[in-house]
């Protein structure tokens, strides 16, 4: 079960490189790499992080769209359980997992379907493996052979341009004041161009419900069409130009989900129980 979504940029988008980071001997914070073979040849292309998109255009808006609908606020929540659903949550040091935390954790996907598709970890043990499967590609010459098998109609356009084509340096100036008080730093990161497109798969296994696949299109719908980092320099705005049509027209069962289980979902998510018996997120 696949479907397909092709972004534009709008802007140029940053997204800095998590290898190098910023210590690096051009002195430049680069954009993402990957590892990839090129003409045979082991290099680190330009990429878009699938992680980074997995966040932005589904954990995040669903957080949102859920806490809105639930009539809640961040501070109604322990903060574990507002950090299981923006970040994916993290278990603490030293937990020792509940012997039936498979149990649970089938109990926690079947009330939250965000949860299902995104996975995540309570306060003592990982809930089970989620249902998205997410790959990302640019639609650019080094991508070209993938995509001619993953989405030919994309192929003839990805082979016109190299990745490396695609990017740019950009200089912006940080701290306040004037040169002479020592209080301005210039520091410059590089960037994809505007134009440039963004093919993304999304797959999940057969016996996925629809309420968890309904997921995909309330969040693209609530998705605010930024991606990577400097947004308040206007980076990252990008477009959807081609999306398979059910992804939206799932979007009603996940709303029906929510209004069916309104009461149990926002007690699970105040309390800390997340609809189980016991207290996961606590602190």
């Amino acid at each position: 079960m696949k479907y397909a979504i092709t972004l534009q940029t709008m802007t140029p988008i940053a997204h800095g490189d998590t290898v190098t980071g910023i210590d690096n001997q051009t002195n430049t914070r680069l954009f993402m790499r990957q590892a990839m073979l090129v003409n045979g040849i082991p290099a680190r292309v330009p990429a878009i992080s699938e992680n980074a998109l997995r966040a932005t255009l589904f954990r995040i808006p669903l957080a949102d769209h859920l806490v809105d609908e639930l009539d809640l606020h961040p501070g109604d929540m322990p903060q574990s359980v507002v950090n299981l659903l923006y970040s994916g949550g993290q278990m603490k040091a030293g937990a020792k997992a509940p012997t039936n935390d498979i149990e649970l954790g089938h109990k926690i996907r079947l009330l939250y379907p965000s949860l299902d598709l995104l996975g995540g970890a309570v306060d003592g043990f990982i809930l089970p493996r989620s249902r998205l499967r997410l790959a990302a590609w640019l639609v650019a010459r080094e991508y070209a052979d993938t995509l001619a098998l993953v989405a030919p109609h994309l192929e003839d356009e990805a082979r016109s341009v190299s990745a490396f084509d695609l990017l740019e340096e950009e200089t912006r100036t940080r701290g306040t004041g004037t040169d002479s008080d020592g209080n301005q730093m210039l520091y410059t990161y590089e960037t994809l161009a505007a134009g440039a497109k963004i093919h993304i798969e999304l797959t999940f296994d057969n016996l996925t419900p629809e309420s968890t696949r309904g997921c995909i299109g309330v969040a693209l719908e609530n998705w605010d069409r930024y991606i990577g980092g400097q947004a308040r320099q206007g980076r990252g705005r990008v477009e959807i130009v081609r999306m398979d049509c059910t992804i939206v027209d799932l979007s009603e069962a996940y709303e029906d989900h929510i209004d069916a289980h309104y009461e149990a979902m926002r007690e699970g998510l105040t309390n800390g129980t997340l609809g189980t018996e016991k207290v996961l997120c606590a602190a």
